[in-house]
């Protein structure tokens, strides 16, 4: 496990590791009932509040992707990185499941999505990084745009670490590889109108890294899919308003495209 990393309290999540051909992956799981795996984004796993509460309703098994610890991985593209992350959950014996990706983790997410169509039973994606129109490379922003791009309310979630030089050195040239350019070409697009997984694609409004105009492309492409923006948050979603996130996921996990009516009325406090 890097020690870039920062988990947040560990007393709810247990730290694991699962043995796949190359790779000892650590995960981190809690909770019970439906199984919710997550992929985090490329900064590597970050828990917290939101998916502290999030293991109150469904098992959550947050993985370190292959390549963030210290093996290193050669994998050429997304499809790669899927394949060995499909691998490690059925080592986990696990059948059929719900997935969540982050950024990065979101990108990974819709390929395995793509790949094991018969086991996801829906889809959540948090801020996708795998089309970027109009968006920016978090390592190109200024010091002064890079929390804002993030965070809009950093005081909430876990606090943000300043990028570690050597975790960076390490696991960006991996990123870069496997991101391309966040273009949207034909191929991709008939990848996309073929894969009918019921999703959620989720933007902050105030997200400074990836534009999230590109919510639109995966509504419009995907035949079972809809995208939603979540007022006041940034980048990270879960951190800035963790309570609205559990609140989406949850119900859309729960109930499919009927989620976001809530048992009783209330208001989502930030």
């Amino acid at each position: 496990m890097s020690e870039n990393l920062h988990l947040g309290p560990l007393d709810v999540f247990q730290a694991r590791t699962v043995a796949v051909p190359g790779f000892d992956i650590i995960y981190f799981e809690a909770g019970t009932g439906p199984v919710l795996v997550v992929f985090p984004g490329a900064g590597g796993p970050r828990l917290g509040p939101a998916f502290e509460a999030l293991a109150g309703q469904f098992r959550v098994i947050m993985f370190e992707l292959p390549g963030w610890g210290m093996q290193a991985n050669d994998v050429a593209d997304f499809d790669g990185l899927a394949a060995q992350m499909s691998e490690a959950i059925t080592a986990l014996g696990i059948d059929t499941y719900h997935l969540l990706g982050t950024s990065f983790g979101g990108a990974c997410a819709l390929h395995l999505a793509m790949l094991d169509t018969d086991k996801v039973i829906s889809l959540t994606l948090e801020s996708p990084a795998k089309l970027r129109v109009d968006s920016v490379n978090p390592a190109e922003l200024p010091p002064e745009k890079f929390l804002p791009a993030f965070r809009t309310h950093p005081e909430r979630g876990l606090p943000m670490l300043p990028p570690d030089p050597e975790f960076m050195d390490r696991v960006w040239p991996l990123v870069m590889r496997l991101a391309g350019d966040g273009m949207l070409d034909d191929a991709f697009a008939e990848r996309l109108s073929n894969l009918h997984v019921r999703t959620l694609v989720m933007f902050g409004t105030n997200d400074g890294v990836i534009n999230p105009v590109n919510g639109s492309t995966y509504r419009s492409l995907m035949p079972n899919c809809v995208a939603m923006k979540v007022y006041d948050a940034a980048h990270e979603i879960s951190q800035d308003r963790p309570e609205a996130f559990v609140d989406a996921v949850s119900d859309f996990v729960r109930r499919g495209m009927n989620f976001l009516v809530n048992d009783t009325d209330r208001l989502i406090n930030p």
